[in-house]
């Protein structure tokens, strides 16, 4: 029975198949409606994009505020260092305003044939610069008290500068006063006592070189390529000749500055440095010396100069060369002709000649703080002057000194002298100084 039960059913599924085939072949199947979206949807993507919105715009606004308060605090710190920077222009060494500096020593000497002395030496430096000016306004005195040289119950007072400047451009500066005489370098860059390596100046620089003088002046530097050029140009009223002194007779008086006649000393110095570390130079001035009803004296005076300090690792350390030679020439002529001054008449020329080398090492590279601090130092320097002429001599003298650099501006100096004169009496000395930059 469920035999034919079953088999029925088999053959009504198989009358049935071809039917339902062809009833899918003619009526496709339905598409898929679209479906909808109902109105509280529809209005909550509404208030959706509207967030977006709102919130991109306020992303936006926060950056340009935020870029507008960037640029105010730049605006803001710009003045900030503006008025700073103005502030240190007001009250920075050398660029305007009041400047005071200068150098100060003191120290003690004792020097065979004299009696031993202690000395101070201040000499101040007064800088005014207008502001937003080219304009530089400096002075400059010396206040000496004690020394071998003067008497130490008296006090010496000098000036050395007093002098207006303009700066034209970066290349050239002109001006006019009393002025520190471009002859040779040691005047203008070394004779400080905390720039000079010694406690005393050269003979040279002492007796036949000038120091400063009244007139005017141009001056500037000429770069080319990895060197440069540096000139001097001045025209002043020179030396005077002394004429009435037995003892000095012929010799040329630089600390007199007012001319005693209206011919003008002209001269310069032109400098070049192959390196930064080493500069060589020519000095050359010429004058007419004598006083007003005197014959006519011609004074023509030269100078070469070298400056080398190299750093050489290979002796840890640095070396300091310098040198100068001074020629000086006054023409003949004849002193007391009349034999009023009692030592004369007396007719000769002058031919002076002098200067001086120097060799320093310092041992800057080494690690021990107390070595690299101490200076050696050596100097040959001599003079001569005719000895056919009142107080002519011939002078030289070998200089060995210890330095010790406290601080770049405050030096201990110890020094002793051999001195050899031809005429007069060898006078060695001893000098301790202690030279100081204000």
């Amino acid at each position: 029975m469920r035999r034919i039960l079953f088999g029925t059913i088999v053959v009504g599924l198989f009358l049935l198949s071809p039917a339902r085939g062809q009833d899918r072949s003619n009526n496709p199947p339905p598409t898929t409606q679209p479906q909808t979206v109902s109105r509280q949807e529809f209005q909550q993507l509404q208030k959706d994009n509207a967030e977006m919105k709102q919130e991109l715009a306020d992303v936006k606004k926060a950056q340009a505020d935020q870029a507008a308060a960037a640029d105010q605090d730049a605006q803001d710190n710009d003045k900030q260092m503006k008025a700073v920077q103005d502030q240190v222009n007001k009250i920075h060494p050398g660029l305007e305003s009041f400047v005071l500096a200068g150098d100060a020593a003191f120290g003690f000497q004792t020097q065979r044939g004299t009696d031993s002395t202690f000395f101070a030496d201040v000499s101040p430096l007064i800088l005014w610069q207008p502001v937003d000016s080219h304009i530089l306004i400096e002075s400059a005195f010396d206040l000496g008290i004690g020394g071998a040289d003067i008497n130490s119950e008296t006090s010496t007072l000098s000036v050395n500068l007093a002098d207006i400047s303009y700066e034209v451009c970066d290349y050239f500066i002109i001006g006019a006063g009393l002025f520190a005489v471009p002859f040779g370098q040691y005047h203008n860059h070394f004779d400080p006592p905390w720039i000079n390596k010694f406690p005393d100046d050269p003979l040279a620089f002492d007796a036949i070189a000038p120091i400063s003088e009244v007139g005017a002046f141009a001056k500037g530097v000429i770069p080319s390529g990895t060197t440069r050029w540096t000139y001097d140009l001045y025209v002043a009223n020179g030396p005077n000749l002394i004429t009435d002194d037995p003892n000095a007779a012929g010799q040329l008086n630089f600390n007199d500055y007012t001319d005693l006649n209206n011919n003008k000393a002209i001269g310069g110095r032109l400098g070049f440095l192959p390196f930064p570390d080493m500069e060589m130079g020519y000095s050359l001035q010429y004058s007419k010396p004598n006083p007003d009803g005197f014959s006519n004296v011609y004074a023509f005076m030269q100078a070469a100069d070298f400056h080398y300090k190299p750093l050489i690792k290979a002796i840890s350390g640095q070396l300091d060369f310098s040198g100068e030679w001074i020629w000086s020439n006054v023409s003949p002529t004849t002193y007391d002709p009349t034999g009023i001054l009692n030592f004369g008449p007396i007719t000769f020329g002058s031919f002076s000649q002098g200067g001086y080398f120097s060799l320093c090492y310092r041992p800057t590279e080494l690690n021990n703080k107390i070595l690299r601090n101490v200076e050696l130092c050596s100097r040959y320097d001599s003079l001569d002057t005719p000895l056919s002429a009142p107080g002519g001599e011939h002078e030289s003298r070998w200089t060995l000194g210890i330095d010790y650099w406290v601080t770049s501006y405050c030096v201990v100096k110890t020094a002793y002298e051999i001195d050899q004169k031809k005429v007069g009496e060898n006078q060695n000395a001893f000098i301790l100084q202690v030279g100081i930059g204000l």
